[in-house]
């Protein structure tokens, strides 16, 4: 009912014949004061016209402000991009992720524990040329180990902004069962944040996505760790565009021998990077310290990496990266179990550095390829080297390697919307310091669903 439109047509002819009537009936000597009285009339009537109005535009809107009756339910856009808001609640949330399969060839040998934990390459465990395993040619295996799945949330306080948080996972997890079909779900990040600080398991401090190479290959080029730990990160900003990242992060301790002297696992981990973003790229520089400590000695390691993204306009890009240190272990993947020995003399930390550059070109915006090359060197050590050799666990496979090149070539197709298929050539040797050398020469091939 719309009484805006209903007022003007009832009210004018209404006043008028009310008017009418009254004045044709009146004296002369009363009509003034008949006339006074009908104006009044006339008033009286237009407020409660308009009362009716104004309570009929209140009725109006919340009506509209009732949910539909066919029972249907609305999704509220959130505050993170591509997000949800949780009904009843102030909090958003987005759900990611994808759907990986990757296929191997392997020209030369490979890691033996393929169906546990060995499916992506690890040159520094590469099996020797001279070995069985390493003289094994024409290798084949495929797995979807590396789907991923996860959520952000976003809850805003009046206080201190926004509460967010992250949950992630994949199926890369230790398999002691073998067969594709005994894959385990493994924990990738866990964290909360809120201003500047962050509590949870993430990526290392240490680590610098962005400078990565664009590869197929699961455990990058071997310069970067591909650690995510517990740790507490508070990031300050500097300038308009800069970043001051300072953490206290857990220890793993990854070292050989462990027995009889029990694990080094005994301290944190401190680690301080600092982030430019710049108009062509990015830069960072990182430092890290990490205590080596049993029942009977300590040593103290540390890591420096510095790393940048340079963009050559829309069509290509150049990462560059270099990390090295005393007991640098894992924070460097290829020293993942080359960071410190047990010895007659006590602990020795090794003494390694490495780095790596990539380039990406784009053919189109759906066909890009990338070529990307790494070394990593070893400080011979011959003490470190006679004791480690005497003690690996894994014989062979754990003999310290004095150095490794590795060498990558590869195209990626988005043929879709989230579709990647990407094929991708490794090359690498592996040397150690009593001259043993493993190759890997490997095809790799992916397809890739992702879901944001």
């Amino acid at each position: 009912m719309n009484l805006t439109a209903r007022r003007t047509p009832l009210a004018t002819p209404l006043s008028t014949l009310l008017a009418g009537l009254l004045l044709a009936g009146a004296t002369p000597a009363s009509a003034a004061d008949e006339a006074a009285e009908l104006r009044s009339m006339l008033k009286q009537i237009q407020e409660r016209l308009e009362a009716l109005e104004k309570k009929d535009k209140a009725a109006t809107v919340a009506t509209a402000a009732v949910p539909p009756a066919s029972g249907k339910q609305y999704i509220e856009a959130g505050d993170l991009p591509g997000s949800f808001r949780v009904p009843g609640s102030d909090t958003s949330i987005k759900l990611y992720g994808n759907v990986r399969t990757d296929a191997t060839y392997d020209f030369k040998g490979r890691i033996a524990a393929v169906n546990s934990y060995g499916w992506a390459n690890s040159l520094f465990l590469q099996p020797f040329d001279s070995s069985a395993a390493g003289k094994r040619s024409g290798q084949t295996f495929a797995t979807a180990r590396g789907s991923r799945f996860g959520f952000l949330t976003s809850t805003p306080t009046a206080e201190y902004g926004p509460v967010t948080t992250k949950l992630e996972g994949d199926f890369d997890g230790l398999n002691t069962l073998g067969g594709e079909t005994q894959t385990t779900v493994r924990l990738r990040e866990a964290w909360g944040k809120i201003g500047g600080l962050l509590v949870g398991q993430t990526w290392s401090t240490f680590v610098d996505l962005r400078a990565q190479p664009d590869l197929i290959e699961w455990n990058g080029t071997g310069i970067t760790p591909t650690i995510r730990q517990a740790m507490a990160r508070y990031s300050l900003p500097v300038g308009a565009r800069g970043r001051v990242d300072l953490a206290v992060e857990n220890t793993i301790g990854s070292t050989l021998v462990k027995s009889p002297v029990a694990d080094y696992d005994t301290g944190f981990d401190y680690v301080a990077a600092f982030t430019q973003d710049t108009d062509w790229g990015h830069y960072s520089v990182r430092a890290v310290t990490l205590g080596y400590k049993n029942d009977q000695h300590s040593k103290q390691g540390y890591g420096l990496a510095a790393s940048s993204r340079i963009n050559l306009g829309r069509q290509d890009s150049i990462v560059l990266m270099a990390a090295g240190g005393e007991g640098i272990g894992r924070y460097m993947y290829n020293g993942l179990v080359q960071g410190a020995v047990n010895t007659p003399d006590g602990i020795r930390l090794w003494r390694g550095w490495g780095a790596h550059a990539g380039y990406t070109h784009r053919w189109s915006d759906s066909l890009r390829s990338t070529l990307a090359m790494a070394e990593t060197h070893f400080e011979r050590d011959d003490l470190a080297n006679a004791a480690q050799r005497a003690n690996s666990p894994a014989g062979a496979d754990f003999y310290p390697n004095e150095k490794l090149r590795q060498f990558w070539i590869n195209t990626f197709w988005n043929p879709a919307r989230n579709v990647d298929l990407g094929v991708d050539y490794s090359y690498g040797k592996r040397e150690t310091f009593n001259g043993e050398k493993g190759t890997v020469s490997r095809l790799g091939t992916m397809l890739r669903y992702n879901f944001n």
